[in-house]
């Protein structure tokens, strides 16, 4: 039975919290952290009385769990992982990795020196028309591959009361690219399966005016094997059926989809929409590292693959600083 620690009680950690308690089988909570000890508390009745922490370095010194569940604001990632990792506990966080390369090598080396396995939370992976495509372009439906394309924009409500650490490009590390728009950019590039190797890109705050960082970024990838690549992200503006879409082009067809739809539409034939069984992905993504753990396997997203999104992200930042396309070689 896998023991772990929750470090970090927000809203994030809910979903985390679900699937822990799906898996209730092969691994269960033992300990919870917060700064707000209600947050701890609460968390804690959630999963069954774990033992409640305010410091996350006291329950990596003193509670007893093999791995920690890394649900911290983005400034906080890389304290937090390399102390777990320096303790020889095994880590699962939540996107982004960290803020900076130099963290990223950071986290690296900690994780190397302390045989732990790290795993980057990229929920969106395990969606199920997601592995469908992947496994399809892994098989060559599509062949070359052309152009890719991701996006997750939805129209942000929340009060700027609400926001928190999320307002301040210090502790948020950016805006809504480096936030919500993890997520297409860690798709494009599982998606692609190639390196990228130049980026461009641009921004603007047209709703969310009191944020720091951008609401919306356009990015525009070129890979190494000549594929494009697009990643839309916004929090001003809704997209049609649904937050979050992807669209893989190739010389044999197109794939298109999110959630359990996949529209498959070969070159010459007409186009086939597959229903696939749905899931849970945060459950799904919790699942994988627990099952990670036990059999020794590489996580589908290590720090490696999470240090790659970061990568990217950065070089769209430095490209809307500088208006330029930068290397990413």
């Amino acid at each position: 039975m896998l023991k772990v620690g929750m470090i970090g009680c927000g809203d994030i950690a809910h979903a985390h919290a679900n699937g822990w308690l799906a898996i209730g089988n092969k691994a269960v909570v033992t300990a919870v952290s917060d700064v707000v000890s209600a947050n701890a508390e609460a968390m804690s009745k959630r999963v069954g009385n774990a033992a409640v922490y305010t410091d996350f370095r006291r329950l990596i010194d003193e509670a007893d769990v093999d791995a920690i569940d890394v649900c911290l604001p983005h400034h906080l990632h890389r304290d937090a992982i390399v102390d777990g990792a320096r303790a020889g506990k095994h880590v699962i966080c939540e996107k982004p990795l960290c803020l900076t390369l130099a963290e990223a090598e950071e986290i690296a080396k900690a994780v190397e020196a302390g045989g732990v396995t790290m795993m980057c939370a990229h929920n969106q992976l395990f969606d199920p028309a997601v592995q469908k495509a992947r496994g399809m372009l892994a098989e060559g439906a599509l062949g070359r591959i052309f152009m890719a394309r991701t996006c997750d924009c939805f129209r942000h409500t929340k009060p700027l009361s609400e926001w928190g650490w999320r307002a301040a490009s210090k502790t948020m590390g950016g805006g809504c690219l480096i936030d919500t728009g993890y997520h297409p950019s860690y798709l494009l590039l599982n998606l692609v399966g190639q390196e990228p190797v130049e980026v461009s890109a641009v921004s603007g705050r047209y709703h969310i005016s009191t944020l720091e960082g951008e609401d919306s970024a356009l990015v525009i990838v070129r890979f190494a094997d000549g594929a494009m690549g697009e990643v839309l992200t916004s929090w001003a503006w809704d997209w049609p059926d649904g937050s979050w879409q992807f669209q893989v082009i190739g010389e044999k067809g197109q794939l298109f989809g999110r959630g359990r739809k996949l529209l498959f539409k070969p070159i010459g034939w007409q186009p086939a929409t597959l229903e696939l069984p749905e899931r849970n992905n945060f459950a799904a993504e919790i699942e994988h590292f627990a099952d990670c753990l036990v059999t020794g396997q590489r996580p589908v997203n290590t720090n490696v693959d999470g240090t790659r999104v970061l990568k990217l992200i950065l070089g769209a930042y430095e490209s809307m600083s500088e208006k330029r396309v930068v290397s990413l070689a």
